[in-house]
């Protein structure tokens, strides 16, 4: 009896932390875009802040705008956009001052980006010039995974 009394607390301790301890694996799949200057299309020159990013969802679910992915809420600082709001339309958001813009997906996705920005230069007073810069990268995350995809945009005028 004695060593019933020792055996059954253990028992009952090693099949509690049997069957109600759980592996808790991280679902979400995190995804950082980098934008950058670049005067070939192959070289990274300097980080390109506050450029437009665009994602193409016409090649993907057949251009169906998944409201989970981006949603059509221009909230300025809604929880589940990490850190930059949409603007324009849902599915076209602003870069940081860094060039990077990071999200967090509850599932996996492929996703085209396309990336624009125009800089103004002025060369002299009255004589201003508009440069555009684009580029495009194909971009999948994976879940449990945070993928960093550099978007290289090279001159297009």
């Amino acid at each position: 009896m004695k060593k019933m009394r020792i055996f059954l607390p253990i028992a009952i301790a090693i099949l509690g932390v049997i069957f109600f301890s759980q592996c808790k694996k991280d679902h979400t799949c995190n995804m950082k875009l980098t934008c950058y200057y670049s005067s070939n299309g192959m070289d990274a020159d300097s980080l390109m802040p506050f450029t437009e990013i665009y994602f193409d969802l016409s090649k993907y679910q057949n251009g169906i705008v998944d409201s989970a992915i981006f949603p059509k809420s221009h909230d300025p600082h809604p929880a589940h956009l990490a850190p930059i709001p949409a603007v324009n339309d849902s599915n076209t958001v602003v870069a940081n001052r860094l060039g990077e813009y990071k999200y967090t997906f509850s599932y996996p996705a492929l996703l085209l980006v396309n990336a624009f920005k125009i800089d103004t230069v002025v060369k002299a007073p009255g004589d201003t010039v508009y440069v555009k810069y684009t580029g495009t990268a194909q971009v999948q995350v994976n879940e449990g995974e945070t993928t960093e995809k550099s978007i290289l945009l090279v001159q297009t005028n």
